[in-house]
C-alpha cells in the first residue's frame, strides 16, 4: 500500500514539473512569435519575399491557383524561385526539372502578373467585366458578350 502512495507522489511531482516546463515553453514560444512577426514585417517593408511560406495549402490546386495564392501570401509579390520550391514540395509538378518552364508559361499566359525584374512578378487584379483578351463579359451569364457572328464561332470553338 505504501508503495502505491509513494509512486503516486512521484507521478504528482513529475506532473507539476511538466506543467511548469510547459508554461515556460509557452512563454518562450510567444516571445519567438513576436520576434517572427517583427522580422516578417521588416522583410515586407523592404520589399523582400517572406521565406518559408510553409503555411500555404497548395496541394490539389492548379499551377495558376498556386501561384496566385503564393503571391497573395507575399503581399502580391511572386518570386519564382520561392514559388517553384513551394510548389515542388507540394507535389504539383510531374517532373520537377521542368518546373521553371511550367511556371513561366503559366505566368505569361495568365495575364495576371506584371514583370518587375528577373524572376519577380507582381499580381495584378483584373476587372471582372473583362476577360484576359479584353472582351466584354455579359453581366448575367459571365460569358463573353457576342457582338457579331464571327465572335459566336470563335467563342464556340474555344469554349469547349
Amino acid at each position: 500500500m505504501s508503495t502505491n502512495l509513494h509512486i503516486s507522489d512521484e507521478v504528482s511531482r513529475l506532473y507539476e514539473k511538466l506543467l511548469i516546463k510547459r508554461d515556460k515553453l509557452k512563454e518562450q514560444l510567444n516571445e519567438v512569435e513576436k520576434e517572427f512577426e517583427g522580422v516578417s514585417t521588416t522583410l515586407k517593408l523592404m520589399g523582400l519575399p517572406t521565406p518559408g511560406m510553409s503555411n500555404l495549402t497548395l496541394a490539389g490546386k492548379t499551377h495558376l491557383e498556386a501561384l496566385i495564392e503564393i503571391a497573395k501570401a507575399n503581399g502580391n509579390l511572386l518570386v519564382v524561385k520561392t514559388a517553384r520550391r513551394l510548389m515542388t514540395r507540394a507535389g504539383l509538378f510531374g517532373n520537377p526539372k521542368n518546373a521553371s518552364s511550367v511556371l513561366f508559361t503559366a505566368i505569361s499566359r495568365s495575364g495576371k502578373f506584371k514583370a518587375l525584374s528577373k524572376g519577380k512578378y507582381e499580381l495584378i487584379e483584373q476587372n471582372d467585366t473583362a476577360n484576359k483578351s479584353g472582351a466584354k463579359l455579359d453581366p448575367a451569364s459571365h460569358e463573353p458578350a457576342i457582338e457579331n457572328l464571327n465572335d459566336v464561332a470563335l467563342w464556340r470553338r474555344f469554349s469547349v
